[in-house]
């Protein structure tokens, strides 16, 4: 068993998280709701048969270094009353996140949605995971400071939330981390915490979660555990967690739950509203 392997395995069975960009290990189960998934590798295909078209566009993203990445930018029509940095889940950069990042703007968020796959978009699920699994933890890291840099600079001192699902859940709160002092709010989609009380004690702002109790990945224990670790590390937070399985809220997903994905959109909505506000 490789060390990857072994150090998701010792997560699993402790019922904490897995340490901060560790990426999960190939699923080898028949079934997401076994103790040792690593990835949902069930879902059903993502892309709905008529996506959302895309009204925003696409930018490059200057890195530190000279290199550059790709985003998507979606403009609200009016000034904006805030920034979010979305981030895909483990399918990548597609329709349905840039969906969302346009229903954001719709609302009035300048939304930037980072692109962490370098152009690659899955649409199966195995396809996801081999994605997710070679993700460069560095570069998704320069990625996602880079686009929180850049909606500083465009928003003109109103301030900056970031909002991820599945596996972007988690890189949402780890581009929490790399960037505390700019960062107002966190929501995270059945993300993969931090459970580092001194790690998480840097954040300047609030924590939204939004579970699944049938989530066999991030799973009640791992979110009682990191419920604590916020508590302790002084941190601000409302969890949500509803009878659903991961990926509930994505509706192109096979997991799609529509009443407790429109309860937790507009919780979701409420959280960044207040977050955001002034």
């Amino acid at each position: 068993m490789s060390r990857q392997l072994l150090l998701w395995a010792s997560a699993l069975l402790l019922g904490t998280s897995a340490p901060a960009y560790a990426q999960a290990p190939p699923h080898v189960h028949g079934s997401d709701s076994d103790a040792d998934a690593g990835v949902p590798f069930h879902q059903a295909h993502p892309m709905d048969p008529s996506p959302p078209t895309p009204t925003g566009k696409m930018l490059s993203l200057p890195l530190a270094g000279g290199a550059s990445a790709v985003a998507y930018v979606a403009q609200p029509k009016q000034a904006a009353s805030g920034g979010i940095l979305v981030v895909h889940e483990y399918w990548g950069l597609n329709d349905f996140v840039k969906g969302q990042a346009d229903a954001l703007a719709a609302k009035g968020y300048l939304a930037l949605a980072v692109d962490l796959y370098q152009g690659k978009v899955a649409t199966q699920a195995e396809e996801a995971g081999k994605l997710m699994q070679g993700l460069d933890a560095a570069y998704a890291a320069s990625v996602e400071k880079a686009g929180i840099a850049w909606l500083k600079q465009h928003l003109h001192g109103k301030k900056i939330a970031t909002l991820g699902w599945c596996m972007g859940g988690g890189q949402s709160l780890l581009a929490s981390l790399g960037s505390p002092q700019e960062v107002a709010a966190t929501v995270m989609y059945y993300g993969l915490p931090v459970t580092d009380v001194a790690q998480l004690k840097t954040l300047r702002g609030p924590v939204l979660g939004i579970w699944a109790t049938k989530d066999g990945w991030i799973t009640p224990a791992k979110v009682e555990a990191f419920d604590k670790a916020l508590t302790e590390a002084g941190v601000k937070h409302s969890f949500h967690s509803f009878d659903a399985d991961h990926a509930f809220a994505n509706p192109t997903g096979g997991r799609y739950n529509p009443p407790a994905a429109a309860e937790a959109n507009a919780l979701t909505d409420k959280f960044l509203a207040a977050a955001l506000k002034g």
